[in-house]
């Protein structure tokens, strides 16, 4: 018999403060970061799209995905 497996823990964050056109890492939990651009956030602050920094793909992020946006 295995033992009862937990759920994995999901990374939750506030993301009110950000604004777009500020410069940010973004952190994925895969452990990729990389430099990026805030290019819009919903009026919810759940979801959120970047432009990455140098290719300047365009990315969108729901708050409940694990990634770590932080400031520069």
């Amino acid at each position: 018999m295995q033992p009862a497996s937990t759920p994995t823990e999901t990374i939750s964050q506030n993301w009110a403060g950000l604004t777009p056109g500020q410069h940010v890492t973004v952190a994925e939990p895969t452990g990729h970061r990389y430099p990026a651009t805030i290019d819009m956030i919903t009026e919810d602050h759940n979801v959120v799209w970047v432009h990455t920094t140098p290719t300047l793909q365009r990315k969108a992020f729901d708050r409940r995905e694990g990634i770590i946006i932080t400031p520069v």
